[in-house]
């Protein structure tokens, strides 16, 4: 270790004589000063720093200049941007006061509104409370004319003809959405539950066709027991508004005609207690849903064929199938009877006309079969005499 070190000083130690022999080797080949050489070099150098110095301004000079012009340019658009700023701003203002201005119009005019709508309220709670005194009036005998309110027709197209089916059954397979006039009255002697009455029977009597064995157990008698069961369920609660005239069920399998109770009072304002004790109550896990209509003869309503059992359309018709009541409750009013011969004249008044006999002209076999019965006979008369 110890000559390593030794080592290292003695190659410092050259090191830095190398450096300085260089040092001065260099300062020994610039001119001295007295030189005439040193002295060109020093005017040189004074010319080229005083060039440079005039370079220098120049370009500082010309890049004032471009600074100059920069500025006045940026200047005019920052004085565009503050103009256009005060306009925008200006132009905000103004929309801020007309949305203020408009604001309060809008408030005003919901105030006049709602004062408005207050006053309607109000008219409408005495014209309400108007009505239900002379409903009360009405219903409590009081009365003997019904609210004015109620004598109205609403009518779904009024400047259509007037359904033909619904004049007649107040029932339209279209609805409301028929192309003829439907009018509905406001108040009125019979009331119409539609789809009242529900069963098997109707409800699946249109079987499709992956469906078409659903009847084959089923039979007739059985909706008529349950009929039955209905009738003497569903009358006595509308008896108890008043006297009822008739009281028709449809058995029809048609969707609109399909189980509709159709119950006619004898004046309006039983019917009129009746719809508003029993709308909208519940029967049998359903809602009932009543109606005023306007049935102006059951004769034209109900199905003519239907007694007969003649009608081609069968359940499907669009004129009423009415069920048969028990105990033939109200029968008198909606079978159509047959039309009896008028009775021959009594020879007690007056003397009968004699009756022309009119003979009903033979069929041409019967005249052949006759022909060949008469010839077979002379054949045979003939034969006798010649034996």
């Amino acid at each position: 270790m110890g000559r390593h070190k030794d080592w290292r000083k003695v190659a410092k130690r050259e090191r830095r004589r190398k450096i300085r022999t260089k040092a001065a080797r260099e300062l020994d080949s610039f001119p001295s000063p007295s030189c005439s050489e040193y002295t060109k070099w020093l005017n040189e150098q004074e010319l080229l720093e005083t060039y440079e110095l005039e370079q220098i301004e120049i370009h500082n000079k010309e890049e004032n200049e471009k600074w100059i012009e920069a500025e006045i340019i940026a200047i005019k658009k920052y004085r565009k941007i503050q103009e256009e700023k005060e306009k925008q701003n200006q132009i905000q203002l103004e929309n801020e006061l007309k949305i203020k201005q408009e604001l309060e119009i809008e408030n005003q005019r919901k105030a006049k509104e709602a004062e408005r709508l207050q006053e309607i309220e109000k008219e409408n709670k005495k014209r309400q409370e108007q009505f239900m005194s002379n409903l009360e009036k009405f219903l409590s005998g009081d009365s003997s004319d019904p609210p004015q309110e109620l004598l109205i027709y609403h009518e779904t197209r009024p400047s259509t003809e007037l359904c033909p089916f619904f004049i007649k059954t107040a029932c339209c397979r279209f609805g409301d959405q028929c192309s003829r006039n439907h009018q509905y009255p406001g108040i009125s002697k019979i009331l119409l539950a539609t789809n009242f009455y529900i069963h098997f029977g109707l409800e699946n009597a249109n079987y499709n066709e992956y469906d078409t064995d659903i009847m084959l157990e089923y039979e007739d008698s059985e909706t008529l027991r349950d009929y039955k069961e209905f009738f003497y369920d569903v009358l006595p609660e509308f008896q108890k508004h008043g006297q009822v005239v008739e009281f028709k069920v449809c058995n029809n399998y048609e969707k609109h005609l399909r189980g509709n109770t159709y119950i006619e009072y004898a004046d309006l304002r039983s019917a009129v207690k009746a719809y508003r004790t029993l709308h909208a109550r519940w029967y049998g896990g359903r809602q009932m849903s009543l109606q005023f209509c306007q049935i102006p003869s059951w004769k034209a309503a109900i199905c003519g064929l239907q007694s007969r059992k003649r009608c081609p359309k069968g359940r499907a018709c669009n004129f009423l199938h009415v069920f048969s009541n028990p105990e033939n409750f109200f029968r008198r009013n909606y079978i159509p009877e047959r039309r009896r011969r008028t009775p021959p004249r009594s020879w007690r008044w007056s003397e009968s006309p004699e009756r022309e006999i009119i003979k009903r002209k033979r069929s041409r076999s019967k005249d052949r079969r006759d022909t060949k019965d008469r010839r077979k006979r002379r054949h045979s008369k003939k034969f006798r005499s010649d034996s």
